[in-house]
């Protein structure tokens, strides 16, 4: 059982603030010295993930290593982040990081298959879908992941961005577009974790890491029975 929890945030900051409050509100507990002890960085400083990826800007890399190095000298000895596209680095990340470090990609792939998922749609950041973050995953557990077209690309950016700057995002033409696809939705960006969507069935990846947090950690209701 992991002892101390290392949330590398602030990309965004709306995805941060929701997987630290659905810790809170679903850890069982009776008063405040049961709750999870952890770590929030909200590395705000840390370069957009897709303009690095994609060579159009500075590469996050460095930052991401720094900040996990942050999180170790705190104690912690496991670590998540609310941000589907720095997964991207995750090998590289793990390799320098003596904390395990959850995989939320490879997560959400184990769960569609248990639940025998052979399609589904991917909703995420351009950087994600275009160097297969989740494609890698998906293949070894033989889910056909239907990538979205450029078009779908540009509206899913254009929410994502606007609710990173508060924005109250409009969800019909992703609900739209993903409802015409007939196979369950991969919610892939966490940014997407932090609104409501009500016309589409999908699966929220940050929600699938949650419940392996409150396992691993000891905070799961079977774990409490």
């Amino acid at each position: 059982m992991y002892k101390k929890l290392g949330i590398l945030g602030g990309m965004g900051a709306a995805a941060t603030y929701t997987l630290y409050k659905n810790i809170i509100e679903n850890t069982p507990v009776s008063c405040d010295q049961e709750h999870i002890n952890m770590v929030i960085l909200n590395a705000s400083y840390i370069p957009d993930r897709t303009a690095g990826i994609l060579g159009r800007g500075e590469s996050p890399l460095v930052y991401l290593l720094n900040a996990l190095k942050e999180l170790e000298a705190c104690g912690c000895d496991i670590i998540v982040m609310p941000c589907n596209t720095s997964h991207y680095y995750y090998d590289e990340m793990q390799a320098n990081c003596n904390a395990k470090i959850l995989n939320m990609p490879e997560l959400a792939a184990e769960i569609l298959a248990d639940n025998g998922v052979k399609q589904a749609y991917l909703m995420a950041t351009e950087g994600t879908i275009k160097t297969g973050v989740y494609k890698r995953y998906f293949d070894k557990k033989n889910i056909e992941l239907i990538a979205p077209s450029g078009e779908e690309i540009a509206e899913m950016m254009r929410v994502i961005y606007n609710i990173k700057r508060g924005a109250t995002p409009e969800l019909g033409g992703l609900e739209k577009i993903a409802g015409k696809r007939g196979v369950p939705v991969v919610l892939g960006c966490t940014e997407f974790s932090a609104v409501r969507f009500d016309n589409i069935e999908y699966i929220d990846a940050m929600r699938v890491l949650l419940d392996k947090i409150l396992e691993l950690c000891g905070m799961s209701m079977e774990n409490k029975e």
